[in-house]
Order: C-alpha cells, then sequence, then structure tokens
C-alpha cells in the first residue's frame, strides 16, 4: 500500500480513530434535537401557531402563523408529549446503534485474528456513511422520518459502530509494538478517542444538513485513510502451541459461533504465571471503570441543572469539553511519563488513575458551587489513563492470535457498559434526589474503590509469582538465563497433557534427534 508514503505513517491507526471519533461524537449530538424536532413535527404535522394558540394549518396565510416546533419551549402543553414520545424514540435508537455492534464485535474478534484489522477499521465508516445518507433523506420526507432514524441507525449497528473499529485499532497497534511501548501506544489512541469528542462536541448544529456532511467527509477521510495508507498487520497468522485446537484449521467464517468460543475460551483458558487471572481482572475492571464513567456522565447531566448549580442546558456540554480536553492531555502527556521514562508498572498506572477518579467522584458529590465542579474534572483527568492501562496489561497477558478476541470480548463489555452504568446510575439519582444527591457519585465512588482494592491485590500477586520465579531460577542455578521455569496453574498441565496426547506418534518417540543449541540448522 501507500502506508510508506504517507504522512505520519507512524500514527496511522491513531489517525483513524480520531477522525472516526470526531464523526461519530458529531453524529452522536446532532441525532438528540433532529430526533425532538422529527417527533414534534409528527406531532404537529397540521398545527401551526397564531397568537400563541394551535389552529389548523389552513389559515398558514391569515395573520403571520409560526411553527410550533420553533417555539417549543413556550408550549408547555406540547412540550411534554414531545420530550416524552422523543425519549422513547431515542432510547430504541440507542439500542439500535448499540446491540447490533456488540453482537458482530463478539463475531468479529477472532475473524480478525485470522483476516486482518483493515476490514473491521473500514466497516463502522461506511455504516455511519449510510447511516448519514438516510437521515440527509429522512430530512426530506418529513411524513417517514422517525422511520428512516431507525433504519439509518440499525445500519450503523449492524455494520459495528465504535464497538467493531475500537477492538480493530486497539488490536492493530498490540500486532505493531513491542512490550515496552504498548501502554503509550495505546494511551495516545485513547487520547484521539478524547480529542475526537471533544472537537465533535464544539460543532454548531444550526444547519443539520451542513453538520451531516461534515460527519460524512470524516467518515470518508478514516476510510480513505485506511484504504490507501495502512498495511494490514496480520500476514497468515497461526495460533501459538498453547492453546492450540486441532479444529483451528477449519478457517470459520465471520458468523461462525466456533469464533465466539474461541473468544470467550481466550479469556477464561488456563494460563502459565496466573496470567488467567490478569485478564479476568484487566477484564472486569474495563467492564466496571466504563459502567462507572458512562453513570457519572449522566448523573453530572441532571446534577448540574438542578439547585444550587442551575446551569443552563448548554453548560454541561461546556463541561464535557473541558473533561475530554483533559483526559486527552493526560494521556499525551503523563501517560509516556510514567511509562516510558520513570518505567512504571500498568498496575501502578492503573492505580494512580483510579485513585484520582475516587478523588473526583467523591468531590463531585458535595459540589455547591460551579467552580467545584470544574475542578473535579481537573482532578480526574488523570483517569483517563485507566482504560489505557488495562488495555496494555490485557494485551501483554494473551497470545499474539487472541488480542482480536479479547480485545473484541473487552470492546463489546465496554459498550453494553454504557446501557447499564446509564439505567443503574439515573436510578440511583432519582431514587435517592429527596434525600441527597450526591449518593449517585458516592455509589461510583464506592465502585472504584473496589476496583483500587483489586488491583492492589492483582499487583501484590504478581510481586509474590516474580519472587518465586526468581526464587525457584536461583536454586536451579539459572539466574542469568531469560527462560525463567514457569509457575503453572493445575488445569494448564492437564490441558497440556490433551496437547501432548493428540500429537503424533513420531513427534513423541525415541527416534527424535534433539539439534544441540549451536546446530547450524537454527
Amino acid at each position: 500500500m501507500l502506508g510508506k508514503y504517507c504522512i505520519l505513517g507512524a500514527c496511522l491507526a491513531e489517525i483513524v480513530f480520531f477522525l472516526y471519533k470526531t464523526g461519530e461524537a458529531m453524529l452522536d449530538a446532532i441525532i438528540r434535537p433532529f430526533v425532538i424536532s422529527a417527533v414534534c413535527k409528527d406531532l404537529t404535522r397540521d398545527m401551526v401557531i397564531v397568537s400563541h394558540a394551535w389552529t389548523p394549518r389552513q389559515v398558514l396565510f391569515m395573520n403571520g402563523t409560526l411553527d410550533p416546533c420553533e417555539y417549543l419551549q413556550e408550549l408547555p402543553g406540547l412540550e411534554g408529549p414531545v420530550q416524552t414520545r422523543a425519549a422513547t424514540f431515542l432510547m430504541f435508537y440507542r439500542i439500535l446503534v448499540n446491540i447490533p455492534a456488540v453482537v458482530l464485535g463478539l463475531f468479529c474478534g477472532a475473524w480478525s485474528d485470522r483476516t486482518g484489522r483493515k476490514l473491521p477499521m473500514m466497516i463502522p465508516s461506511i455504516g455511519s456513511t449510510l447511516a448519514v445518507l438516510l437521515y440527509m433523506l429522512g430530512i426530506v420526507l418529513e411524513e417517514h422520518t422517525l422511520m428512516i432514524i431507525m433504519f439509518g441507525a440499525l445500519i450503523q449497528g449492524i455494520l459495528g459502530k465504535s464497538s467493531v473499529i475500537t477492538m480493530a485499532v486497539n488490536s492493530y497497534i498490540s500486532d505493531t509494538t513491542f512490550h515496552e511501548d504498548r501502554t503509550r501506544k495505546l494511551g495516545k489512541l485513547l487520547a484521539m478517542n478524547f480529542f475526537g469528542l471533544f472537537l465533535g462536541g464544539l460543532q454548531d448544529i444550526s444547519s443539520l444538513q451542513v453538520s451531516l456532511v461534515v460527519v460524512s467527509i470524516f467518515h470518508a477521510a478514516s476510510l480513505l485513510t485506511v484504504v490507501l495508507c495502512m498495511d494490514e498487520s496480520i500476514h497468515d497468522k497461526l495460533p501459538s502451541e498453547e492453546g492450540f485446537d486441532p479444529k483451528y484449521n477449519t478457517q470459520p467464517g465471520l458468523f461462525s459461533l466456533q469464533g465466539v468460543k474461541e473468544s470467550v475460551r481466550s479469556l477464561v483458558k488456563p494460563r502459565e504465571d496466573g496470567k488467567r487471572t490478569i485478564v479476568l481482572v484487566a477484564f472486569v475492571g474495563m467492564f466496571l471503570n466504563q459502567i462507572c464513567k458512562v453513570g457519572e456522565q449522566d448523573v453530572t447531566v441532571l446534577f448540574v441543572q438542578k439547585p444550587p448549580l442551575s446551569w443552563e442546558p448548554s453548560g454541561y456540554g461546556y463541561l464535557s469539553s473541558v473533561d475530554y480536553a483533559g483526559m486527552g492531555l493526560c494521556l499525551l502527556l503523563l501517560l509516556p511519563v510514567l511509562s516510558t521514562f520513570l518505567h512504571i508498572n500498568d498496575m501502578v498506572i492503573v492505580l494512580i488513575g483510579l485513585t484520582c477518579k475516587l478523588v473526583r467522584t467523591v468531590w463531585a458529590g458535595f459540589c455547591t458551587q460551579t467552580w467545584m465542579v470544574y475542578v473535579s474534572v481537573v482532578i480526574g483527568s488523570a483517569a483517563g489513563i485507566i482504560t489505557s492501562g488495562l488495555r496494555s496489561i490485557l494485551s501483554k497477558a494473551v497470545n499474539e492470535d487472541e488480542t482480536g478476541k479479547v480485545f473484541a470480548l473487552a470492546s463489546s463489555a465496554e459498550t453494553a457498559a454504557k446501557l447499564i452504568g446509564s439505567v443503574v446510575f439515573v436510578n440511583i439519582y432519582a431514587a435517592t434526589l429527596d434525600i441527597w444527591p450526591g449518593v449517585a457519585y458516592i455509589s461510583a465512588a464506592m465502585v472504584t474503590l473496589v476496583l483500587i482494592i483489586l488491583m492492589v491485590w492483582l499487583y501484590k500477586d504478581q510481586q509474590l509469582v516474580s519472587k518465586y520465579r526468581f526464587s525457584s531460577s536461583w536454586n536451579n542455578g539459572a539466574v542469568a538465563t531469560t527462560n525463567f521455569p514457569t509457575i503453572r496453574e493445575p488445569e494448564q498441565e492437564e490441558t497440556d497433557r490433551e496437547f501432548e496426547s493428540l500429537l503424533p506418534l513420531s513427534a513423541s518417540s525415541a527416534s527424535l534427534i534433539a539439534l544441540p543449541a549451536t546446530s547450524p540448522c537454527e
């Protein structure tokens, strides 16, 4: 391909993700007012305003009439039904755009480990572009706008949305980096996510058509960057010896249940040095962190609009922009210092982020003034390093041919967490509003505290594993070698015996010739 001729060739995955996330953030910002407008027009199709009263559209030529949807806040009798019905359609939109993406992500992980990462990077941009074309059609066909919006959401979901491209770019980074540089690269990738959300939130949506065209340009740019500039990171990879499955050679297709089974097995199968525990803790950590993150965002929207803060609706948009920019800067500036220059362990990096998140959530529950809210956001900016640290831990604990599988599961779980987090924490907020509005934040802080305890335990456990390996190597007189004996879980030993029983007879017979390490055949 043209990768070697492209500007910033070493950052292509980050560029692709930034372009996609910017377009996605713009589209998400467009959808809510678009749905509200479509619902209002559907309810008032034959009505106009004459002297602030509802009137049949036949008087359009009399007394200078107005469209009621343009003055919705001045008509409380209309605003209530519009908000109620719009909330229902927005819920359907979220379901249609997320659930199919989660399902496709589960299938796509194992498939991309065999066929490559480029196609999964392209499919979501294609889906978003097709959805934008449908939304433009909905502007013209006003009688069917709502159904067209729902169909566009379904197209986005079926073609993966952010769930699939997140899996693909994270797997691509893992394929093309060494362990010591992976945390920094994954952090840079997540920074592009935040900067994309920041830029997408700054748009002016006064012109719906222009905004949709800009969204399609960003997605087209992301698609062309993948097609023209990126080289494939997977080249007929074979599975590693650990966990080798004789049925692997059947090469199942994209929608094969075998691929899903392989993905789940990569998460729970026994591994050397207790790495299965690392994989499970990292996976659960990402899931719970995402639940708290989304829940906190949804609660903050409501929290800042009630007394004593009483913000305007636009105030939360500015707060989100500061939040995304702060987390992006921490990932670009703080994470490289911790990982590359100070060589701090990934688990310690995650603990630093969790500690900042804990302080932020506790502080947020007691905010009574605007400056306090912004201080909580600044304190919590370092929480952006949590996800990149956990992803790095996850990728280093699995085999190279399993990165797509585990990132697919992680990405699907994070997408599902968005729905769970919103439902759980908004309901906590609603149930405790009369008691104390900060209960939802304290609930998030308690979950964060559990994660801190879990990560401290994992770090201590891995320290003991490393000490045991070193001690065993010392006793065997092999301190100088890098081939340390490994601690094996009981299930792993059983798996190895099963594997050996599958070997051909000649592979285990005494007739095999063992070549010395200095053999010229090596």
